[in-house]
């Protein structure tokens, strides 16, 4: 079953912050989901006010020039979190020599970015699929617990909010992805393999790809990226040469070996 429409990573996450916001539940890919461990659905657009301390969404017009990448890095990098995640696995019955097998507790990395000083953050719908726990870590090394206020498998978006100090929050300015084209410079950021804040440049490899979301329907107008990610990058930004947001990394394709490593194809 596929539900056709188009597609908006940023704007799902805009359309989550909505309704979290209104205090209503959200009810809530052959690639590798790039997470430490292992329906197209039409969302309306949603452009915030500046005014209420929301990322806004740039527009071509006022977008300005194109920044270095030393730049985009001083800037964005602030606005960027680490996720981990815990998660108990109960207890088993080996089923060879019939021995318990004891509950054990799973932690897992991904990456987040601040949208908005209100307090919440982006990341995949997989990297916190299933937590028990989800604390946040940002750039002055402080940690905090952060709530899951909304998810949707079927874009492999999920929204946490945190309690933190207007002051202490980066919210990254978010782009427009549909001006995107093949050979545009990309940067991406987030904490692969536990290295924190770690950043890759690229190209937009091609665009309008189709990506198996967590739900198992599909999610369309992905973008393609040779930009390195790896395990721990999902849930990170993609930015454009003006820094602004125009992708959620989200997942890789391997070379088919056994190896989970990077091959210059990655999904956002």
């Amino acid at each position: 079953m596929q539900v056709r429409g188009r597609i908006d990573i940023l704007a799902a996450a805009a359309a989550l912050v909505v309704a979290a916001v209104a205090g209503g539940a959200v009810a809530l890919g052959g690639a590798k989901l790039a997470g430490f461990g292992e329906a197209t659905t039409t969302v309306r657009e949603v452009i915030r006010d500046s005014a209420s301390g929301q990322a806004p969404i740039a527009s071509e017009s006022r977008s300005g020039g194109a920044l270095s990448i030393a730049e985009i890095y001083r800037r964005a990098a602030p606005g960027v979190v680490q996720v981990t995640t815990t998660t108990k696995v109960e207890g088993t019955v080996d089923p060879f020599f019939g021995f318990e097998v004891p509950e054990e507790t799973r932690r897992a990395l991904g990456s987040g970015f601040v949208i908005d000083k209100a307090g919440y953050i982006v990341t995949n719908y997989h990297v916190i699929e299933g937590a028990e726990t989800v604390e946040v870590s940002f750039s002055n090394s402080d940690s905090m617990k952060a709530q899951i206020v909304g998810r949707d498998a079927s874009t492999d978006i999920a929204l946490l909010k945190v309690e933190a100090n207007s002051r202490a929050l980066r919210p990254l300015m978010l782009g427009n992805s549909s001006a995107l084209r093949v050979g545009d410079d990309v940067l991406a950021i987030g904490n692969p393999l536990g290295y924190e804040r770690s950043a890759t440049r690229g190209i937009v490899s091609a665009v309008q790809r189709p990506l198996r979301a967590p739900s198992g329907f599909t999610i369309d107008h992905v973008i393609q990226t040779d930009a390195a990610l790896n395990r721990g990058n999902s849930g990170g930004p993609l930015m454009n040469s003006r820094g602004q947001v125009i992708g959620v990394n989200s997942a890789i394709e391997t070379a088919g070996d056994g190896s989970q490593g990077n091959i210059g194809i990655g999904f956002a």
